[in-house]
């Protein structure tokens, strides 16, 4: 039991503590935002004219009052007494009190009126507004999609660009394929052709060759060219292995002499043209 005593005075103590006031500020420092309602020309003219009603409202209250006050002041005065200026006094303070409770009830209506004129112009001015804020919000927006537009456009043409580069850098690839084999082609033909143009050309040239040191031959005399196979001859002599191929080579020099010496004899006439060699 005290136990439980002592908790529940814990628990008191608690919610009896005092709490920290909230720093911020005062309740009546906040300033409000007047709406651009307010700020409209029509608006500001409606509540200066209610303002000025209202004026001229206070003005007719206090002559009323005043006219009533003098009115009873004349009563007063003329219950006990019996002069005709004393009811005259009464009457006159009669219709002013009559005069100032019209001129009040005309500026009552005149309140009225600016009252509901401000309430148009108020109402008038949100629905401005209104529209207002709507055609800015939709300029803005419109700005806004514009330039993702904008955005989007630029990154639509780079995509565009690069999937367009890489599909055209590939058929230029494969079109640069194709000339390659067919200039390679080409290419290969000629060079077969010049090959076999060289290869004919070598043998003509060879047999021109031979028939220029023919022509060569024939035109020199036999002794000249009988002296070089003695030489020939003389120097193979020596060997003393193949004794039978000397005989043999001398037998064969001795038989192509006279030949030789004939067609000197045929070619003796034609001194006066020049051998022609031809030289590949």
């Amino acid at each position: 039991m005290p136990a439980a005593k002592s908790k529940r005075k814990v628990t008191a103590a608690k919610k009896q503590a005092p709490t920290k006031a909230k720093v911020g500020r005062p309740a009546g420092s906040r300033t409000r935002a007047k709406s651009p309602a307010l700020t409209m020309p029509v608006v500001v003219k409606a509540e200066a004219g209610l303002k000025k009603v209202e004026e001229m409202l206070k003005k007719d209250r206090m002559s009323a009052a005043d006219a009533k006050s003098k009115l009873e002041a004349a009563k007063a005065k003329a219950k006990g007494s019996k002069r005709a200026a004393d009811k005259n006094a009464v009457k006159r303070a009669n219709a002013n009190v009559v005069k100032a409770n019209a001129k009040l009830k005309v500026t009552r209506s005149k309140v009225a009126e600016s009252k509901a004129a401000l309430a148009n112009a108020k109402a008038a001015a949100k629905i401005k507004a209104s529209d207002e804020a709507i055609k800015k919000k939709v300029a803005e927006r419109s700005e806004a999609l514009a330039r993702k537009a904008q955005a989007d456009v630029a990154k639509a043409v780079a995509l565009f660009e690069k999937r367009f580069l890489k599909k055209r850098t590939a058929e230029n690839k494969a079109k640069i394929a194709v000339i390659e084999k067919k200039l390679v082609a080409k290419h290969k033909q000629a060079v077969k052709q010049l090959a076999a143009k060289t290869s004919a050309a070598k043998p003509a040239a060879k047999k021109t060759a031979a028939k220029a040191k023919t022509t060569a031959a024939k035109a020199t005399p036999a002794v000249k060219a009988s002296a070089p196979k003695k030489a020939v001859a003389k120097k193979a002599a020596p060997k003393k292995a193949a004794p039978k191929k000397a005989a043999a080579k001398k037998a064969v020099a001795k038989k192509a002499a006279p030949k030789r010496k004939v067609a000197a004899k045929k070619a003796a006439p034609r001194k006066a043209k020049a051998p022609v060699v031809a030289a590949e």
